[in-house]
């Protein structure tokens, strides 16, 4: 029985995998005879569609919102916190601790979206400035001509103040701060001496999910996505291709060190 299961289960996945690339292949050739038909023979510029100055405002506004959204997580966080001391009873203490952690963790999720748009208005104010070096438009009225620099400034104030109420928040919620001035491995050696046996596994796992979703799934269909896109729209993308390709192998190679600590002499 379990050897007609596995010959069944081996026999599905081989007509999956030509139905996955006989649609594929319908799609490309769909996708080619458009482009034929009514696809442009200039190259074609994607950025030209959106302004430097639309793009500005709007990952502004992406940054207010994301800002505001993990400031609101961390106050509720506190205050479910201080609901916990104050309560006697073991199973409702433990309720709140329960909500709390997913407050404090919602917010770190936020905090961590909140570095693209921070990034994405550094580049854009920057294009903006540098390059088309424009007025301040209707907002001059405000400050004159250092109205968007100081609105720039102001967004980077409001980033390390959120990350200074992440960190209090933290020394409240778990009695230990985060180490200042630490790198990437050092964090993650504290952070991984703060979990239990359960949270590493839990932690591994989906680790372990992400990496194989990102390297069978996302990023090739990301670099077949690009190359569509290239001779759709006959514009460059070999920069594109480039940085998504670096991240591909990055993953790829990085599975050496699983094998080369795993089979450890």
């Amino acid at each position: 029985m379990k050897k007609q299961q596995q010959e069944r289960s081996a026999r599905y996945r081989f007509w999956r995998n030509v139905g996955i690339i006989t649609v594929s292949g319908l799609i490309g050739g769909v996708i080619g005879f458009l482009t034929g038909m009514f696809g442009s023979e200039k190259p074609l510029e994607i950025q030209s569609f959106f302004s430097k100055e639309g793009l500005l405002w709007g990952s502004i506004l992406l940054f207010l919102i994301v800002f505001m959204v993990t400031i609101a997580l961390l106050i509720s966080a506190r205050k479910v916190h201080q609901k916990m001391l104050q309560i006697e009873d073991e199973e409702e203490a433990y309720h709140y601790d329960i909500q709390k952690e997913k407050l404090f963790g919602l917010a770190t999720i936020f905090k961590g979206v909140m570095i693209l748009p921070y990034f994405l208005v550094i580049i854009f104010y920057s294009q903006w400035v540098y390059m088309d070096r424009p007025s301040t438009g209707h907002l001059a009225f405000i400050f004159g001509d250092f109205t968007m620099l100081y609105l720039f400034l102001v967004l980077i104030a409001l980033f390390f103040l959120s990350d200074i109420f992440f960190r209090k928040t933290f020394h409240l919620i778990y009695g230990k701060p985060i180490p200042r001035n630490a790198n990437a491995k050092e964090v993650r050696e504290f952070m991984m001496s703060m979990m239990d046996e359960a949270e590493k596994q839990i932690s591994y796992e989906e680790n372990y999910e992400i990496i194989i979703k990102l390297s069978n799934y996302i990023l090739p269909i990301s670099l077949i996505a690009i190359f569509l896109v290239g001779i759709a729209f006959h514009t460059d993308i070999l920069l594109a291709l480039v940085v998504v390709s670096l991240i591909y192998v990055y993953i790829l190679v990085s599975q050496y060190k699983i094998t080369k600590r795993y089979y450890k002499e």
